[in-house]
């Protein structure tokens, strides 16, 4: 009997937050392309907001315009940098012994994004609580509900993103028949690879600058 028999088609998308493993042998094993697409598109999208608040955009232009642009940009284009991203975990995770392609990464990418995905709900309470205020650096209104707000929606966002982390880690794991550890280094390796050799580089132009 599969170590997943308690998962189907139509709980996926609840046991992936559950039994993580199992949901993704499951999917990998029966429906590796399914919502593949969508997730990826919706993380893209979810990724621009979060980008638009760590740049402060709300001090440039108004809410509406930063959500109408992270939805076109990142849903155009957000999902490439994932593609990227799974192909970079094959060729690194080989250096590791490990075996898994790139389209099992961009799989485990999609599932592993859903409790991110999920914090797109969150926008819009945000909207109607915070408006303008929601990309700013400095809040306008100040007062005590919003400050608890803010606090509140931070820690939603958070426990969500970490356990995005977590799934990823797990199907890591599960694809390469890795420990946490080794999975952990294989999700770090591909930014390892862009930014040594680009920090390399920007310390050597400065030193003969």
């Amino acid at each position: 009997m599969s170590d997943y028999q308690e998962i189907r088609e139509e709980n996926v998308l609840s046991q992936i937050w559950l039994k993580p493993t199992r949901t993704l042998a499951y999917i990998l094993h029966n429906q590796p392309d399914k919502y593949v697409l969508p997730l990826l598109v919706l993380g893209g999208i979810t990724r621009a907001i979060d980008r638009a608040g760590l740049k402060d955009m709300g001090d440039k232009m108004p809410t509406a315009t930063i959500l109408l642009m992270a939805v076109i940009g990142g849903g155009l284009f957000g999902w490439v940098s994932y593609f990227i991203y799974a192909w970079l975990l094959s060729a690194t995770g080989r250096w590791l012994q490990g075996s898994a392609s790139s389209a099992n990464f961009r799989t485990v990418i999609a599932w592993a994004l859903v409790p991110s995905v999920v914090s797109l709900l969150l926008v819009i309470p945000e909207t109607v609580i915070f408006g303008d205020d929601l990309f700013k650096s400095e809040p306008v209104n100040d007062s005590t509900f919003n400050n608890v707000m803010w606090l509140v929606f931070g820690l939603l966002q958070m426990t969500l993103g970490i356990w995005t982390l977590v799934i990823l880690i797990k199907g890591t794991a599960l694809l390469q028949n890795f420990t946490i550890g080794k999975s952990l280094l294989n999700l770090l390796l591909p930014a390892l690879v862009i930014f040594v050799p680009v920090l390399i580089i920007a310390l050597v132009a400065k030193a003969f600058s």
